[in-house]
């Protein structure tokens, strides 16, 4: 295996005692970059007041933190967004621009950061995954021949996980997208699978299902007295398909909603936010520690990037680049004329993977952890870690080592 493709290497969590952002982002376009100048302002505002609090009660030097990771993650956002171009569209550098030269002041760019950390990083970060039902029922005959299989798994409704897991391996070619191992509840059903596997020297693993966007973020075109009355709906619920809308994904969000006229009848569960991955990559593509960042002028082909060299050992054999393909369509397989089992949507990669860039340059991604290790001992707020008050709880640890 090559060396892996990596992000920039940190010594440890960014000093909250020092500005870090650039002075000069990756652009010289007027608005942008005057906002961006803002940000960087609002950070040495935010890291000086932090300086300044230290003989100060834990709960002023936690505020004067969460400014600082805060203003950060904003400041991050303009070149991870702007480095995405060729996939986002100029929209989201935009939009975001115009958040920040529209705020008052820094307090208003403070939550603007928190904001995107509970509505937008959150919602592309899972900290846990479920345990899924197998790929197909224990007591369900094997099936011989491939067709068979495909024609059977496309039929399935696609409006709940356990079929939009068997379309999603069967477009996959029931393979880890990024590994290539097979399947192994599908390898040892289906003497299909097995033959397939014939030559091609692929490990046989779990396969699981991976939603981009997280479910918690998506299931949930919640109406007042529905499943959540108002006052209890989850706070980041809606948060994220607003930035996705502001972006200029309105499409997408459509397609993603369960509910409405343009509806998708799939939602959270179309094929377009999932992957097929084996549990360790699906863990840390969920942690945001690994990125499937979109290459220009090179359709449904990403460049395989971690935050961490530790995580990418042991992955022998794994490509730097991969091009994902439609299993279905090269068996030139249809069902009842054109058959619709989509690709990952490039953009949602591309959001996914500017999500792990902010959090991995921000200093996120360790408050992040901490506050996921605080939760497991508290057991205070819900596993996917999203909350309205998250940064009110996730300095403490850091806020420490750094006084």
């Amino acid at each position: 295996m090559a060396a892996p493709n990596l992000l920039p290497q940190l010594n440890g969590p960014p000093p909250l005692t020092q500005a870090i952002l650039p002075e000069s982002p990756p652009f010289d376009v007027a608005t942008p970059l005057s906002a961006y100048l803002l940000v960087t302002a609002a950070e040495s505002e935010a890291v000086q007041r932090y300086g300044c609090c230290q003989g100060q009660p834990k709960a002023v030097k936690d505020a004067a933190a969460h400014e600082v990771l805060a203003s950060r993650v904003v400041g991050f956002l303009f070149p991870a967004l702007w480095n995405m171009r060729h996939s986002l569209g100029d929209t989201p550098v935009a939009r975001l621009a115009t958040e920040v030269v529209s705020a008052p002041g820094n307090s208003e760019i403070y939550a603007l950061g928190r904001k995107y950390i509970d509505h937008l990083i959150c919602s592309f970060r899972t900290t846990t995954v479920p345990l899924r039902p197998p790929s197909s029922h224990p007591s369900r005959p094997s099936i011989d021949q491939l067709e068979d299989m495909l024609t059977d798994a496309v039929q399935g409704s696609a409006t709940d996980h356990r079929s939009a897991r068997t379309r999603a391996l069967a477009r996959d070619g029931y393979h880890c997208m990024i590994t290539n191992n097979v399947d192994f509840g599908s390898f040892y059903q289906n003497e299909a699978i097995k033959k397939l596997r014939l030559g091609t020297g692929a490990a046989v693993r779990v396969v699981q299902t991976c939603h981009i966007l997280n479910e918690s973020s998506i299931l949930q075109n919640i109406e007042p007295n529905d499943e959540y009355p108002q006052q209890a709906r989850p706070q980041h619920v809606g948060g994220a398909l607003a930035i996705l809308k502001m972006f200029g994904l309105g499409d997408l969000v459509e397609r993603l909603m369960t509910r409405g006229p343009t509806a998708s009848a799939s939602g959270v569960h179309d094929l377009l936010n999932i992957l097929s991955l084996t549990t360790d990559v699906h863990i840390i593509f969920d942690k945001l520690m690994l990125a499937l960042e979109p290459v220009v002028d090179k359709p449904n082909t990403y460049d395989v990037v971690f935050a961490d060299p530790e995580t990418a050992i042991g992955f022998f054999g794994l490509k730097n680049q991969i091009t994902l393909t439609n299993f279905v369509d090269t068996r030139k397989f249809r069902l009842d004329g054109e058959l619709e089992l989509p690709l990952p949507d490039p953009r949602l990669l591309a959001l996914h993977a500017v999500c792990v860039r902010v959090a991995h340059m921000s200093g996120a991604a360790e408050a992040l952890d901490e506050f996921d290790r605080d939760m497991e001992e508290t057991s205070v707020l819900a596993e996917d870690g999203a909350s309205a008050h998250l940064l009110n709880m996730i300095f403490s640890s850091l806020v420490s080592a750094a006084a």
